[in-house]
């Protein structure tokens, strides 16, 4: 028995927080142990979706290396998948692999000399989280200008479902009382998301289900019908639209106008009233005159998204974006983003500020001296004062007041 110690860095999206819960399993199935002080082994699991994930990766392995010259350092993930050669030449990393895989796992324990009879196929709990991220789909079959994830996750492909069941019914054993549904590109699960939908909404224990993102061309009416039917999924939807700009999509390569976009909102809100929306945004893309981007931010205004993750462009090596003409300058590109953020900001306390009096059904996370938070139905960060150990309940909320990102609110008697 190989009896280590090791832990996990991750960067990047729930797909990839997911891969490390994986990758976790397989060590621990192997007879090491997590440690959260000092290991033996550190996997850095990686994201390529921008320049900066890579910078931060790189500098982290740097730093584990000085701080630990005589442990084993693996590169995992994304950025290693794409760029193997120039990563296993940082002196003190061992081993560069991919993405998760049988394959990647199978190599990673002969490296460690350990026998590879128990690769795990799912995962049990998930450490460090209430909720849990259940990944169902990988890879992406559609080239948005853009987007390295396709060179790195490969092609879309479906978790079986039965496999998926049994990883929720495993996961709700374990105590997570609400699991939030991920891949990559989630609306390509087959046989459908819906048919996936509908079986998890039975299984006992199971209190909430959350999508974690959807492509807006993947919402089909059959979809949004399921959607509306099933009380115990969370109403807030994650559609990243990009950009305000029709102009900008046709060179991001995007399926879809933002007139297709807003009807979408429609449908959606004439199905389920109270959903929320959050939203992807790019500032900075190639061609973004001033012009376009005040065509942008004026149409983000109407929609009436309640949460955005705003990015500048970054060039990505092997997209057809890094060639295009009318590269934007760094500092434009900045700029640009700040403006969009002072916007959102002002946006998204108005939207806090109009839940003043209603009441919302939290997951008890965390507490600092008695003061909770954790997350609503409509995902925004709900904190309330208790003495109580609530921590993994569904408590009641009234929200009361806006409070740093999110909102602050009073306990009410109704404990689920």
């Amino acid at each position: 028995m190989f009896n280590k110690s090791f832990q996990i860095t991750t960067f990047g999206c729930k797909a990839n927080q997911y891969d490390s819960q994986l990758w976790r399993t397989t060590l621990e199935n192997a007879g090491l142990r997590y440690d959260e002080d000092q290991a033996d082994l550190y996997l850095v699991n990686t994201c390529s979706v921008t320049a900066s994930a890579e910078q931060q990766a790189r500098q982290t392995v740097r730093k584990i290396v000085r701080n630990n010259p005589s442990a084993k350092i693996i590169i995992i993930g994304c950025y290693g998948q794409l760029a193997a050669s120039i990563l296993q030449k940082i002196d003190g990393v061992g081993l560069v692999l991919g993405r998760h895989s049988h394959e990647a796992a199978g190599q990673l324990l002969s490296w460690l000399g350990i026998s590879q009879d128990k690769l795990p196929y799912g995962i049990k709990s998930f450490r460090g989280h209430t909720r849990a991220f259940m990944k169902v789909q990988d890879g992406c079959n559609h080239r948005c200008s853009y987007c390295i994830v396709p060179l790195a996750r490969g092609a879309s492909r479906s978790r079986p479902l039965d496999e998926i069941l049994s990883e929720a019914h495993n996961l709700i054993a374990s105590g997570h009382r609400e699991l939030v549904v991920t891949g990559i590109r989630l609306g390509d699960f087959k046989p459908s998301l819906g048919i996936l939908l509908r079986s998890l909404k039975d299984i006992p224990g199971l209190d909430r289900v959350r999508l974690s993102s959807l492509e807006p061309d993947d919402l089909s009416d059959d979809l949004i019908e399921t959607m509306q039917g099933i009380p115990l999924l969370a109403r807030h939807l994650h559609l990243p639209l990009q950009s305000g700009c029709d102009s900008i999509l046709k060179k991001m390569n995007r399926p879809y106008s933002v007139a297709y976009y807003r009807g979408l909102l429609d449908k959606l809100r004439r199905a389920m009233p109270d959903i929320t929306i959050g939203s992807d945004i790019i500032v900075g893309f190639p061609g973004e005159t001033e012009e376009y981007f005040g065509q942008s931010v004026r149409k983000i205004r109407e929609l009436g998204l309640t949460h955005l993750h705003i990015f500048t462009y970054s060039k990505r090596p092997g997209t057809k974006a890094a060639l295009m003409a009318g590269q934007i300058p760094d500092d434009i590109k900045k700029e640009r983003l700040h403006r969009l953020k002072d916007i959102h900001e002002n946006l998204q306390q108005e939207y806090l500020s109009g839940l003043v009096g209603k009441s919302e059904l939290v997951l008890a996370e965390s507490s600092v001296r008695g003061l909770w938070s954790g997350f609503g139905e409509h995902y925004q960060k709900v904190y309330f004062q208790s003495e109580q150990n609530l921590k993994n309940q569904m408590v009641r909320v009234r929200l009361s007041e806006p409070y740093e990102q999110g909102i602050m609110g009073e306990l009410t008697d109704n404990i689920d």
